[in-house]
């Protein structure tokens, strides 16, 4: 089976269209979150508004910053730090460390959501696209921007495998369980890394920028995991 995509789009391309879906699934998600789990309204509000540009901001000057100055594009990568720096920028505004806790949790919840909707936008022009492979369920290009190649369909895995981790980090949240948080960030670093190593770009690599970011991403969210069960504690305390 193969699944053919011809990359000479139309009109309206679906790339941006895909990206304006992941936000607005995210951040309206998000928002609900807050607001339920105690988070003033106000501060969610405020917290929706900046995310979005943040997190484009931070998308855009990672790829920047990588490529020398010599690209353009969005980093997932950089777009979870601009959403997350976002959290600290408003955090510090409300100066209310429930409310950090709160929103920390509601971002790490829908941030496999995004990204997964928005690899649908990768999948259909092409890019963050697999190794070489024509085996079953490979994807065909064709068209102006890629050529006719036939490919590892990992941007459609990504999405198949970062849904999986948004529906289970969900009903761990919804059970209330202490480890939500780090099975979520345990699990998108894993399931990204992992599948990096399946695109073309990882060819003759031992590892891959993107990989290294993981280790990092890991490092610095089992980090925030420990501060916001700490948080928790003494909340109950």
């Amino acid at each position: 089976m193969t699944l053919h995509i011809d990359t000479d789009l139309g009109k309206i391309p679906p790339y941006p269209i895909m990206i304006v879906l992941s936000f607005a699934a995210g951040i309206g998600s998000m928002f609900l979150l807050n607001v339920k789990n105690g988070v003033r309204k106000r501060i969610a509000g405020y917290l929706s508004l900046l995310a979005p540009f943040m997190s484009i901001f931070g998308g855009l000057l990672l790829t920047y910053i990588t490529t020398l100055g010599n690209g353009m594009g969005l980093s997932s990568i950089g777009g979870l730090a601009g959403m997350y720096a976002a959290i600290v920028t408003i955090a510090l505004i409300g100066r209310d460390r429930r409310e950090f806790s709160t929103m920390l949790t509601s971002c790490t919840l829908i941030i496999p959501l995004m990204y997964s909707i928005s690899k649908i936008g990768c999948l259909s022009v092409g890019c963050c696209r697999g190794m070489a492979y024509d085996g079953p369920f490979c994807i065909e290009y064709t068209g102006k921007m890629t050529g006719h190649i036939c490919v590892f369909p990992v941007q459609l895995a990504e999405t198949i495998v970062f849904f999986a981790i948004f529906i289970v980090g969900m009903i761990l949240f919804m059970r209330k369980s202490r480890n939500t948080e780090f099975f979520i960030i345990i699990a998108s670093v894993l399931g990204k890394g992992g599948l990096d190593f399946l695109r073309a770009s990882h060819a003759g690599k031992i590892i891959s920028l993107n990989q290294v970011l993981c280790i990092v991403i890991a490092a610095a969210g089992t980090a925030a995991y420990i501060y916001l069960y700490s948080c928790r504690k003494k909340s109950l305390q």
